[in-house]
């Protein structure tokens, strides 16, 4: 029996619901389902997400200005890391801006989250800095940039 495939696409309003449920599977201050439809629908933003067998495990969204992104979001269910969906879905992303004119992209990851600072690593993002505090006392947030 084959596994099945991952599809990577854009997300719309009706998987507001499967987003929310990782949000809040792993995240500390989750986003409300109001910001995630806006993540949803704004022009200035993309949203995509990654389907196994029906189902969303991980997704990814970014807000862009002129020619630059930041990356806010990107969360895989816990039963489904460790097996290269977040990479899948960060390349598929990437591409995606890089076709619609961005530049420059950045993000902040906590410092201690080594699974994503080792996969933000392997695609191509370089340490540029720091900021204190900016997930809780003593949870500081590594800057991070990509040229595309």
């Amino acid at each position: 029996m084959t596994e099945p495939e991952l599809h990577i696409r854009p997300a719309d309003i009706s998987d507001i619901k499967a987003i929310m449920a990782l949000e809040e599977g792993s995240i500390a201050h989750p986003w409300t389902s109001e910001e995630i439809g806006t993540l949803i629908t704004d022009p200035r933003k993309k949203c995509l997400v990654a389907v196994l067998d029906g189902k969303v495990v991980c997704y990814a969204g970014s807000e862009t200005v002129l020619d630059e992104c930041n990356i806010g979001n990107l969360v895989t269910d816990k039963e489904y890391r460790g097996r290269g969906f977040a990479s899948v879905l960060m390349n598929a992303l990437l591409e995606d801006l890089k076709d619609s004119g961005i530049k420059k992209v950045f993000l902040e990851v906590e410092h201690d989250n080594l699974p994503a600072l080792s996969l933000y690593e392997k695609l191509g993002f370089a340490r540029y800095g720091q900021r204190r505090g900016y997930y809780g006392a003593g949870r500081d947030a590594v800057l991070m940039r990509k040229e595309l």
